[in-house]
């Protein structure tokens, strides 16, 4: 995924100008805006456009894993932390923490790590402090540049593990589901390597930005995915693992080379992108403004391979009279969530049809041939109950029908929202044990839903020194403030904020500082 920096500043600007009439100005905290996308440069490398560095807090966040990545630095998970292996170093960061940890020494970060749009961002100076980088930012040319000469090994494609058994990474560059077994083919720093994987290895996707994983078939791996695929010493395939990358909104405007989605995000396909449009196969002069789409992006690179649109449609209707009725048809697909669903909730799909028949569902390119069952002659129902770690924004559901040789599909008119991570309270102000002389303080939080399912505005709240405060504050779904109508004791002041995602996920936070005023 690229950002074409001139068609996004007219796209952005042209929705800033019609929306400022409606909306209430963010307090100056929010730090300063760019007027272009910043780009960020390694050991003279350039790097991909998105994730792109941004300004807050009059701080330059950077993305931290491609910069580590650029450097050859591998970069794993562990919960809510990331754990860097650098040749001299460990580096581990958590969000949310100004606390990092390099080796066995504890660190002071000058801003907690953070997650934006499913990447994580440290500051430009900690990059500098724990690789002994150069850094500068340049205002000018909005350009951040970081040269090291801490880098590491480049993985190879073989690694070896406990018991003889070896793990193979890379890139895929073809499946193919007709072989007995089936196989996959995966590529990685000139390397390529056919794998056939037995039926009953387990495959599991996961999608790193929206934190998503999945038990799935292989069906459900597609070319330009990132693989790690786990097999004994005899050869055998115990575990496929398959990562990608998301971005999912509503498309704002469309030219010859790009489309742009609500959050501002330019996705530029290639030659090798696949584009669908209400499941059928299109191309990017197909899509129009008001289309729901789904970005599957290769996690490594940020390349878009799969662009997955829907345009809202009618249910389907009989065929006008006269008309030859076809062997199997859809009458109605319908969904009745009407909100985001949390973990442990469900809704229901019908689907009205053909009668005996067999019934499938798809929820957007997550979960592929679910099945339904006919509780009547042509009415099929399923109950879809939301498990696990699994997080979409406004996804597709298409219902299928099947009858001998014939298959049809039909979209429901609603789309589907599963969250079962909480909001992020990103930001707060003042911040923890720090010390301000003013008797009236600006008190914030910035939050966000890193599902993507959005913020309840009306859930926010804020007591101070335990008095719920909230009536006086200003809310919005990014973050709430309240400024004191008089002049505040000198003294410690505490503070909680509570907010709630649009699914019922609830987070808290408590914190604070010390006004001294005399």
């Amino acid at each position: 995924m690229k950002r074409n920096p001139c068609f996004a500043a007219v796209v952005l600007a042209a929705l800033v100008i019609g929306q400022a009439a409606g909306k209430e100005a963010k307090p100056s905290y929010r730090g300063e805006v760019p007027t272009r996308t910043i780009s960020i440069v390694v050991n003279g490398t350039p790097l991909p456009a998105n994730p792109a560095p941004f300004i807050a807090g009059g701080r330059v966040l950077v993305p931290f894993v491609p910069v580590l990545s650029a450097l050859a630095i591998s970069v794993a998970r562990d919960g809510e932390a990331l754990v860097a292996s650098a040749p001299t170093a460990v580096i581990r960061i958590r969000i949310g923490s100004t606390e990092a940890k390099i080796n066995d020494r504890i660190v002071a970060m000058d801003a907690p790590a953070i997650e934006r749009n499913g990447a994580t961002y440290v500051t430009l100076r900690f990059i500098g402090d724990a690789l002994g980088a150069m850094t500068n930012y340049d205002r000018q040319s909005q350009r951040v540049e970081i040269v090291s000469s801490l880098v590491g090994r480049a993985e190879p494609m073989t690694q070896g593990g406990p018991g003889g058994e070896t793990t193979i990474t890379g890139v895929v560059s073809a499946i193919d589901l007709n072989s007995s077994p089936p196989a996959l083919t995966i590529v990685r720093g000139g390397n390529v390597r056919t794998i056939s994987v037995s039926r009953n290895a387990k495959t599991t996707i996961q999608d790193v930005t929206t934190h998503t994983t999945v038990d799935g078939a292989l069906a459900a791996i597609h070319v330009g995915d990132s693989v790690s695929v786990r097999m004994t010493k005899a050869g055998s395939v115990l575990q496929v693992l398959d990562l990608y990358a998301s971005r999912s909104g509503k498309i704002v405007a469309v030219s010859g080379s790009s489309i742009v989605l609500a959050d501002g995000h330019v996705v530029t396909p290639t030659r090798a992108t696949t584009i669908t449009l209400n499941g059928e196969s299109a191309q990017l002069s197909d899509l129009a403004s008001g289309d729901d789409a789904i970005v599957r992006l290769n996690p490594e690179t940020g390349e878009a391979r799969e662009i997955i649109a829907s345009r809202a449609v009618a249910d389907a209707s009989p065929p006008p009279n006269g008309s030859p009725s076809p062997a199997v048809r859809i009458v109605s697909f319908s969904l009745d969530a009407r909100r985001p669903l949390r973990s442990g909730e469900s809704a229901t799909l019908t689907l009205v049809g053909t009668p005996g028949a067999r019934a499938t569902y798809d929820i957007g390119s997550f979960l592929t041939g679910l099945p339904m069952r006919e509780i009547a002659p042509g009415t099929y129902t399923a109950r879809y109950t939301v498990q696990g770690s699994i997080n979409f924004a406004s996804v597709p559901v298409f219902g299928h029908l099947t009858l001998g040789t014939q298959s049809v599909r039909a979209q429901a008119q609603r789309l589907l929202s599963v969250a079962t991570l909480p909001p992020q309270i990103t930001e707060v102000g003042p911040s923890p044990n720090q010390t301000v002389n003013n008797p009236t303080p600006s008190i914030y939080a910035t939050f966000s839903a890193p599902s993507g399912v959005g913020i309840d505005s009306s859930s926010a709240s804020i007591s101070v020194n335990g008095e719920d405060v909230t009536d006086a504050a200003t809310r919005t779904p990014s973050f709430i403030t309240y400024y004191p109508s008089g002049n505040m004791r000198d003294g410690r002041v505490n503070v909680t904020v509570r907010v709630a995602d649009l699914a019922g996920n609830v987070a808290s936070r408590s914190w604070s500082f010390t006004i001294r005023s005399h």
